[in-house]
């Protein structure tokens, strides 16, 4: 591995203030007990080792449902949604019943949170979750995130634990995210069926070549664990949040990434607030604002807010305080903000403008740069 690759392992490690761990079913799983309780312990001693090191951890556990499918005695036959449920509901309190266990030896208190997408995509309760869970961890308990599968439906829920990991690293202000997986990280090709593949230490950026590598096609779509990792780190890259991927049963596989195992996904821009992640990353827009090539322009350089007079149209209905997506005149989205007006303003400010009013001086404050996310200047 190059020196530089290296240094930014231990950079990584020595700047970071609050690491997200993401452990995956498959690095859990146990065929006699549905939770593995010698990876559980040595999940604990790492976290215990980076404790010591004053960095604050927060878990997004898998396995609850392979816990409850083996209390159950489910077997491996396919189940139902309301046989998941079941079995998460059941497997939730074997998973912490094992966390406790585990952790006890070193001091340390765990706390169970589960999500559904509403507590993100929400404003005011992803608030609610930010705040909770930077209360428990200025009281040093270790917050164990899983998705709420007892209650989540097919059709409402984060999709996999990999995104949900990200989206707790935005909520936290993590300062980096490693993913715990059955796989020593990206390969040249699948390890499983070319044993001649070559391991990929260190990802700059997330390229279409790299997305090949892990099974995702050009529509974006992904097939198998890789698929799932390398798409959540292209997403989180893009707010700034480096990624690791290393194999989490093997050794002391924290330890093992900062000297150089896995694979390092690395964020080239500065980490990103989480106000501005809630808005380009976790809302839901409400709305849209088509604008004029001047609102462009003034908006390009992220110094200006953009006013009404930039407003050419809107779609949707929405209240004052909503995030709205902003589109060029050619329907490209450069964007997203909170709006500061309702839609019902909006349109009446657009029909003065095409009335040929131009006085920027009458011209209302639309959205605030503050509250503003620009994809362009920000994928440069």
């Amino acid at each position: 591995m190059k020196s530089e690759e290296m240094k930014s392992r231990s950079e990584i490690l020595s700047s970071t203030r609050t690491l997200v761990l993401k452990v995956g079913s498959t690095v859990l799983a146990s065929p006699q007990a549905g939770v593995n309780m010698r990876v559980l312990g040595v999940i604990a001693r790492q976290v215990a080792w980076l404790r010591a090191r004053g960095i604050r951890v927060v878990i997004v556990s898998s396995g609850a449902i392979a816990a409850g499918r083996m209390k159950l005695d489910f077997g491996k036959k396919p189940l139902t949604l309301a046989m998941k449920q079941a079995a998460a509901s059941v497997g939730q309190s074997r998973l912490m019943w094992g966390y406790e266990r585990a952790f006890s030896p070193h001091r340390l208190m765990v706390s169970q949170v589960l999500l559904t997408p509403r507590d993100v995509v929400r404003r005011s309760r992803f608030t609610n979750l930010e705040r909770t869970l930077e209360t428990l961890l200025a009281l040093g308990v270790v917050p164990v995130v899983n998705e709420n599968d007892s209650v989540a439906t097919e059709e409402i829920r984060f999709g996999d634990n990999d995104r949900l990991s990200a989206l707790v690293s935005g909520t936290v202000k993590a300062d980096f995210l490693l993913i715990l997986s059955d796989v020593d990280g990206l390969y040249t090709s699948d390890p499983s069926r070319n044993p001649n593949a070559i391991p990929i230490p260190y990802v700059e950026k997330v390229t279409s070549d790299i997305e090949s590598l892990a099974g995702i096609s050009r529509s974006g779509l992904g097939t198998g664990g890789m698929a799932s990792k390398v798409l959540t780190a292209r997403w989180a890259n893009r707010w700034g949040l480096p990624v690791g991927i290393v194999n989490g049963r093997k050794g002391a596989p924290v330890e093992r990434f900062f000297e150089g195992g896995g694979t390092l996904f690395f964020a080239r821009k500065k980490l990103w607030a989480a106000k501005k992640v809630w808005i380009g990353f976790f809302s839901e827009p409400s709305g849209t604002l088509v604008l004029d090539e001047g609102a462009m322009k003034a908006i390009s350089h992220g110094k200006s807010s953009l006013l009404a007079g930039g407003i050419t149209r809107h779609e949707g209905v929405f209240e004052s305080g909503e995030v709205v997506r902003l589109l060029s005149a050619t329907g490209h989205e450069i964007g997203r903000g909170v709006c500061r007006m309702p839609s019902s303003e909006v349109a009446l400010w657009t029909r003065r403008k095409s009335s040929g009013e131009r006085s920027a001086d009458s011209w209302p404050l639309a959205v605030h740069r503050n509250t503003m996310v620009l994809w362009e200047r920000e994928e440069e």
